[in-house]
């Protein structure tokens, strides 16, 4: 084979920028989009409005402009419509899954199986009227813990598979959720579920189980001991991200996004 010809381009020869940044964690400015509901205020100070919460499994968008807009993903056959107005009697805490009120001004709707694009690293803000905008951190890989909640994932196992639920979740998935009868959703993927830890039976509570306290006769209990037949059994020294209504212990997740 000959040897191609010398040619100059635009005086330049590869210049210009390809690679962004790593991809762990993308150097990308996205914004939360302006349609999804305050889930809470910002302990620290009430002006900043939490839209995502730490740990969702995030989609993009694209606004009325063409710019994405993250959004929680979606790993169901069904859309999902969102508002940024919701009803008073409203409780995020509860576990309900949110509907917008009649009176939202802005508006999103996520598709059904959305691509999910990474986790929130941390609690992602509305993005404010004026000024400069908390940008929406995320990461593609990692190793990470998410509560066991009754009734949402406390079906996940050593070795299952895991996708988002309908706003960001996540939850077991199924070989059928991968594909149907006319096309293959292999990218719903979001990671491989390697340990799973239950309150009262294999949960690692950073050993306060063996802290000695005084008791009544004067003789030394431990923690266990005097809390294994009562509310808090099991769930001794719970750590912070697993302090969420109906936990039942938790689950790491190696991401493959």
């Amino acid at each position: 084979m000959s040897l191609a010809k010398f040619r100059k381009v635009h005086s330049k020869t590869g210049a210009g920028r390809f690679v962004v940044s790593e991809g762990i964690a993308p150097a990308a400015y996205l914004l939360p989009h302006p349609g999804l509901p305050t889930w809470y205020s910002d302990s620290e100070d009430d002006r900043f409005e939490i839209v995502i919460p730490k740990g969702t499994i995030l989609s993009v968008v694209a606004d009325s402009n063409g710019d994405a807009r993250v959004v929680p993903a979606n790993g169901t056959s069904s859309s999902k419509a969102w508002g940024d107005s919701m009803p008073s009697t409203w409780d995020p805490l509860n576990g309900a899954t949110p509907n917008y009120s009649s009176g939202a001004t802005d508006t999103v709707t996520v598709p059904a199986r959305s691509i999910p694009i990474g986790c929130a690293q941390y609690d992602l803000y509305r993005p404010f009227d004026k000024g400069t905008s908390q940008g929406a951190g995320f990461i593609t890989h990692g190793y990470v813990e998410y509560p066991m909640v009754s009734g949402l994932n406390n079906d996940v196992t050593v070795g299952s598979v895991v996708r988002s639920d309908s706003m960001g979740r996540p939850v077991l998935a199924a070989a059928a959720d991968f594909y149907d009868s006319s096309a293959a959703y292999a990218y719903l993927q979001v990671g491989k579920v390697v340990e799973v830890e239950k309150f009262a039976t294999n949960f690692d509570d950073g050993l306060l189980s063996y802290m000695q306290l005084p008791s009544d006769p004067g003789a030394l209990k431990t923690v266990y001991e005097l809390t294994r037949g009562g509310t808090y059994s099991g769930k001794l020294g719970i750590r912070a991200n697993l302090d969420v209504n109906n936990v039942i212990g938790a689950f790491r997740v190696n991401l493959t996004l």
